[in-house]
């Protein structure tokens, strides 16, 4: 899925001509076109459109070519817009409904036919998309994560997680972070939403695969070879036809052994909805990455199938354990999890420790692995290597 690209015209510009190919659709950010055909040399003008207004889907869910020609009345900034993501969409919805879109595109083709001339008494258009503010801000940071990833916005830090029998560190989570030249440091929940919805994730996966896997080639040699790594991917990285074969290539070009990284996914993701989510988790499991499976609790996951994937650990929900003292829910669902997790012979770690009577309760129940402020702050990787080294004291960041 292609990123939204912007366009800039100019009065008079031409944004597409009538019998063009229908191979995207525009999202008018700000300006006013004119859409218009013609008929013997002469120009038929149909309707004004403006901010928040699309154009050229019509053609698109029609698989006809481009029935008007579109011109900037003014200035305007526009959103390009792939066929593939206005087909995903409209193949989505329900047929009774596609099937009203269908009879509203035949009316607006046979009766949305204008006889003046002038421009400014063609009639505008009603407003097209409901949440066009939204889309259009959306569209916009998309842009800014695609500008941020060439231009090195985007960097990895490490979050060491420690034994809970020795406080040593065993292990690190790799988090994404995103220093954004305007907006400062952007949370990464809501930058990955955003990369989630608009079908981008990919590239934010790709980097953290790749610079993650580079950092735990170099801290292996400081820590040992078992010390591993734990990186964050998307349901949709699952659903990707090439998404393994990139894990692999990361692991390849630095060296890692399969076992020392997880990929840690929420346990909703881990249930396969299509064919190639299916192989892709067959093809992890044969490869011999381990799956570490975050929030684990908060989700519906169907334990029979979970059982079947190469799971190296389970993470409890900082909800569940931050709480494990004050709430007896919390600490039932805690003891649960710790069970289960012996049960199937992986590791299980407490996410979100911030005080030492929560390590020393978790400790008590049995819970073998922590990570949390209490301990230490994700950190950059230089920290984290003058940590393992004994040289300094690390200095976490939020």
């Amino acid at each position: 899925m292609t990123s939204p690209t912007e366009i800039h015209l100019a009065v008079g510009d031409i944004l597409y001509r009538e019998g063009d190919p229908n191979d995207c659709a525009f999202v008018i950010s700000t300006g006013e076109v004119l859409l218009y055909y013609e008929v013997d040399g002469k120009r038929m003008p149909c309707e004004r459109r403006c901010a928040g207004h699309i154009v050229g889907e019509v053609s698109i869910l029609t698989d006809m070519p481009r029935s008007v020609t579109v011109e900037a009345l003014t200035p305007c900034l526009i959103y390009r817009v792939s066929a593939e993501q206005i087909l995903e969409n409209f193949e989505r919805i329900d047929p009774v409904l596609r099937a009203c879109v269908d009879t509203a595109i035949d009316f607006v083709a046979r009766f949305n036919v204008q006889s003046v001339a002038e421009p400014e008494n063609v009639p505008m258009a009603p407003q097209t998309l409901r949440n066009a503010d939204q889309l259009l801000s959306d569209f916009r940071f998309e842009l800014d994560i695609k500008n941020g990833l060439a231009l090195g916005e985007f960097f990895m830090v490490y979050q060491p997680v420690v034994s809970m029998a020795d406080n040593s560190i065993v292990g690190v989570e790799a988090l994404m972070r995103w220093q954004h030249p305007t907006l400062g440091g952007v949370p990464p929940d809501k930058f990955i939403a955003v990369a989630e919805q608009m079908r981008s994730i990919g590239q934010l996966s790709a980097l953290a695969l790749s610079q993650s896997c580079a950092a735990l080639a170099r801290l292996q040699m400081l820590a040992g070879p078992s010390f591993f790594a734990s990186v964050n991917i998307s349901g949709q990285d699952i659903d990707r036809p090439d998404f393994v074969d990139l894990v692999a290539h990361a692991l390849d070009q630095h060296g890692i052994q399969p076992d020392t990284l997880r990929l840690e996914v929420t346990e909703t993701a881990l249930v396969p909805d299509s064919a190639v989510a299916e192989r892709n988790l067959a093809r992890i499991r044969a490869l011999g990455c381990g799956i570490s499976v975050d929030d684990f609790g908060t989700g519906y996951s169907n334990l029979a199938y979970l059982k079947s994937l190469p799971l190296t650990a389970i993470k409890i929900d900082r909800a569940f354990a931050a709480d494990v003292n004050a709430n007896p829910v919390s600490r039932g669902i805690v003891k649960m999890l710790l069970g289960l997790g012996n049960d199937l012979a992986v590791d299980v770690v407490a996410e979100g420790l911030e005080d030492a009577d929560t390590a020393q309760e978790l400790r008590a129940l049995g819970c073998g692995f922590a990570q949390g402020y209490f301990y230490y702050r994700p950190m950059p990787e230089d920290a984290l290597a003058a940590l393992l080294s004994g040289g300094a004291d690390a200095i976490g960041v939020a």
